[in-house]
């Protein structure tokens, strides 16, 4: 699952990367990630394409990506499963290992758009209930 996980974070990060090339200015009102992302619909168009072909949901709130990784929806798990302990543990240990990558997504996008300050915000959920919640920053990316 974790392969599968980063996978398909990669495989979006690179599509929005992709996309993302100028940012859109002319406006008194300072860029947000969520205004450049209403404006540009190839890249909604390229989230939306990578939610269909996974359990992710991706938002764009401010200067915030937000990946949902909802439990319920996905092969293995009951709620009883979810809430353990145990897995909550191995989790929160994956996301503390991969926090050069989303570390990494938001430097990336950062220097894509132009847009300062984008977090990225990665929550493992069973239905509403947000079980595990960690954000990072580019400060979290790998030095060059």
């Amino acid at each position: 699952m974790k392969k599968k996980v980063l996978l398909v974070l990669l495989a979006m990060l690179v599509g929005m990367t992709m996309i993302m090339t100028a940012c859109g200015g002319g406006s008194s009102e300072p860029m947000t990630l969520e205004k450049y992302v209403q404006d540009d619909a190839d890249v909604q168009e390229s989230i939306d394409s990578a939610m269909s072909d996974s359990n992710v949901l991706v938002e764009i709130k401010e200067n915030s990506i937000i990946y949902t990784f909802d439990l319920a929806s996905m092969e293995g798990y009951t709620e009883e499963l979810a809430k353990t302990e145990e897995v909550q543990a191995a989790l929160q240990s994956a996301l503390d290992a991969a926090g050069g990558t989303f570390g990494g997504i938001a430097k990336k996008i950062e220097q894509e758009t132009d847009i300062p300050g984008i977090s990225t915000v990665v929550n493992y959920t069973w239905g509403d209930e947000v079980l595990i919640t960690k954000t990072f920053t580019s400060a979290d990316a790998p030095s060059e």
